[in-house]
């Protein structure tokens, strides 16, 4: 082992420990305080609604959620409370790339040289399905719910082209963001048990859960994922 790819090895280590340092403490303190993820973010309300650097310091806890792995629907939610529909769906939208951007990044720090054409097999081909078609990809893995972050690493570490990647996750969570911002839109408290939902927005966003299904579905009618190469014409092969 070259010395540039030890000294990565330990950088890797020690971020890693870091990281699970971050969490651990976190999971401490909440529990020591019999803080759950809804109480940090009651905690979290008047500060945001009261203060002008409300919106930035959302943006700013939403980017670095992850690192606790805190849940992003709570937030999302708590964004609607906080600055009403059209603000907290605007700045949610903003918060959520950025965040699944740094997510992403730190799948890439820690991925291999190359996945792909790592020989036969499930994995194989689903990789590179994937890392052909990474808009489409992303856009599934964000309609069938996976797990927020999840996404985000996995993108990383399969490093899918970043723009293409964030682009499916853009309009792949588009239709949940309002839907989960309209809920905290409707209530006051988190503790709240009989929001308003607004049926028009409901409507809205099966719409465009609908529209990104067939706006993946035409992009891979129009883009084959292995063409075939063109035929040698007769004077060409001879």
């Amino acid at each position: 082992m070259t010395t540039s790819r030890r000294r990565k090895r330990t950088q890797r280590l020690v971020i890693l420990a870091a990281w699970a340092a971050a969490i651990v403490s976190y999971v401490v303190y909440s529990r020591s305080r019999g803080l759950s993820a809804i109480d940090a973010a009651e905690e979290l309300r008047s500060v945001l609604a009261d203060n002008w650097w409300g919106a930035p310091l959302f943006i700013a806890v939403y980017v670095l959620r992850p690192v606790v792995l805190f849940p992003a629907s709570v937030l999302t939610v708590l964004g609607g409370i906080a600055f009403g529909l059209v603000g907290g769906v605007a700045l949610t939208v903003v918060a959520s790339n950025l965040s699944t951007a740094a997510s992403y990044g730190v799948g890439r720090y820690f991925a291999p040289a190359s996945l792909v054409d790592r020989g036969p097999g499930p994995i194989s081909a689903a990789i590179g399905r994937a890392v052909h078609r990474p808009f489409e990809t992303t856009l599934i893995m964000r309609l069938i719910a996976l797990p927020f972050d999840a996404v985000g690493y996995l993108g990383g570490f399969a490093q899918l082209r970043f723009w293409s990647f964030l682009a499916g996750s853009a309009l792949g969570t588009v239709a949940g963001t309002i839907a989960f911002v309209s809920f905290g839109a409707s209530i006051d408290s988190l503790e709240d048990g009989s929001p308003e939902i607004d049926l028009r927005l409901i409507a809205l966003s099966v719409v465009l859960t609908a529209a990104s299904i067939l706006f993946a579905r035409w992009l891979r009618a129009r883009r084959p994922l292995n063409p075939q190469p063109a035929a040698l014409s007769p004077e060409v092969s001879s």
